[in-house]
């Protein structure tokens, strides 16, 4: 659950006890630059409220004055996927039935997708809440295009923008953008893959290669990198290289790509290290000079999956490093997919040797390693993942020589 479903479930609760909008609520403290924006974009500036021990507070009655009680109900609503107004028990009783019998057609038409039908039966919220104000035959075709989206997620492997998702299964680029399918949607994905819980909405779809944006989706690259495109040589990452900087790429940059050259460096073939997180990458730019670095930035945009899969192939070994949380490791385990890899300085020899500087897992970070465990029995790093639930996990910057 990210940042604003979180609020907006709290708001929710507060209606279906109060059964009104009103008087003032607490929304967190102590709120970052990006946390208060998207505060901002959702609510307005006005109906929010920062007193002197920083805490922000919903004011509702600066909020009606900008929409009816009704109309930030269906707002809040289309973000969480269910409408918060209650409704009559014949009602909830015919949208139960209609979700059940979707269901049944939905597991004879995608038996691929057993895992998420599992996990609906046990909590069928989400495919209800799609018959609230729709006949059963529209919430129907909504569920068996979502399912078919679902479907083709699984196999696709380029990059595809939220816009050109829904145009391509709804015939409308806005569908997916935001409201009552697109938080279906993410819903679907995190049921389908129970160790993605935890992981941001934007980090949940770069997993699976949907964009927001094609063009600002890059990737930073350091290495001596020469590639052949359209009959031309093109040598401009090598030269940055040798200049001791690095090259940031787009998919346009990358796309059709005839050939691609790692240089030998002193008469050696490079290593190919990804990085996680941004300070050690630029670390990394010092200690492994012959090297070819790739920065992930955090879970790996679909740019940085391509240009893995051209670069690994050419490479004397290949490494990863990250944190060794299970989002870390989670990262690790998407690149060696990809093509195989060892850990680098977050391996279950560095951690046991790094003892002193673990940090506790959260109880939400224990919970996304058992579910790994249990559905993913082939997972590449189940020995750091181990190691890890039994004594806390190693942030990149805790590294030391020893």
């Amino acid at each position: 659950m990210d940042f604003l479903e979180e609020v907006l479930s709290r708001v929710a609760r507060r209606y279906s006890l109060k059964m009104c909008l009103s008087g003032t609520m607490k929304l967190g403290e102590h709120l970052d630059r990006g946390q208060m924006a998207v505060l901002a974009n959702f609510f307005g500036l006005p109906p929010l409220q920062v007193n002197n021990k920083e805490e922000v507070r919903l004011i509702f009655r600066n909020l009606l004055k900008n929409g009816s009680e009704s109309q930030w109900l269906e707002k809040i609503g289309d973000v969480l996927g269910y409408s918060l107004r209650p409704q009559p028990e014949n009602t909830n009783e015919t949208n139960r039935e209609a979700a059940k019998r979707t269901l049944a057609s939905l597991i004879l038409a995608y038996p691929e997708l057993h895992p998420l039908f599992f996990a609906l039966q046990e909590d069928d919220s989400s495919i209800r809440s799609i018959f609230s104000g729709n006949s059963e035959k529209k919430g129907k075709r909504k569920c068996f295009t979502m399912a078919e989206i679902i479907s083709f997620l699984l196999h696709n492997k380029e990059p595809i923008t939220v816009s050109d998702l829904g145009a391509q299964f709804f015939k409308d680029s806005k569908t997916l953008r935001q409201g009552e399918l697109r938080t279906l949607l993410v819903r679907w994905l995190r049921f389908l893959e129970p160790e993605s819980a935890s992981l941001e909405e934007i980090d949940l779809l770069s997993k699976h290669h949907i964009l927001h944006d094609r063009l600002t989706v890059n990737a930073v690259l350091y290495g001596p990198v020469i590639y052949e495109k359209n009959g031309k040589i093109f040598d401009w990452i090598y030269q940055l290289y040798q200049q001791g900087e690095t090259a940031t790429l787009g998919w346009s940059n990358i796309q059709d790509i005839d050939k691609i050259y790692l240089q030998k460096q002193d008469s050696f073939i490079p290593d190919l290290i990804t990085c996680e997180n941004e300070a050690p990458f630029s670390s990394l730019i010092h200690q492994k000079k012959h090297s070819c670095l790739l920065f992930t930035s955090g879970f790996p945009s679909s740019t940085v999956q391509k240009l893995y899969q051209l670069l690994a192939p050419l490479a004397a070994n290949c490494y990863h490093w990250g944190d060794s949380d299970p989002a870390g490791l989670r990262i690790a385990a998407i690149m060696y997919k990809l093509y195989p890899l060892q850990l680098y300085r977050c391996d279950v020899s560095v951690l046991q040797k790094h003892k002193k500087k673990l940090l506790p897992l959260t109880q939400q970070q224990k919970n996304d390693i058992l579910n790994i465990l249990v559905n993913q029995p082939n997972f590449p790093f189940s020995d750091e993942l181990l190691f890890t639930l039994e004594n806390g996990w190693l942030e990149q910057e805790g590294w030391q020589m020893l």
